[in-house]
């Protein structure tokens, strides 16, 4: 049973990554409606993310709302100067853990 499940699911992953395969060669990067997809994107991550720092739950909600803020604000800054985002998520952590050890 689980392994027909398995192949099933592969099967439709895998169809539609054929047909994503086969449509991009048609679209053109920079046309209308892929510019609205990867802006309608990025406000959704945006969304996602402001969510995480104002409302948090879990454990993160026991964490202070300086911390949160400064270390968004800090990601946001080292990604402006530095335009990586693995640098900015890097700076953004180490903000965040280094004002929870202080207490801040």
């Amino acid at each position: 049973m689980f392994a027909a499940l398995a192949v099933a699911g592969f099967a439709v992953t895998y169809a539609w990554r054929l047909l994503a395969v086969l449509a991009v060669k048609r679209i053109d990067p920079e046309s209308d409606i892929l510019l609205w997809v990867r802006a309608l994107a990025t406000a959704l991550v945006a969304a996602l993310v402001v969510r995480l720092v104002v409302s948090p739950s879990g454990p993160l909600a026991e964490t202070t709302e300086i911390a949160r803020i400064g270390a968004l604000l800090v990601g946001i800054a080292v990604f402006f100067r530095v335009r990586r985002v693995e640098h900015a998520t890097a700076a953004a952590i180490l903000a965040f853990l280094l004002a929870q050890v202080a207490g801040v």
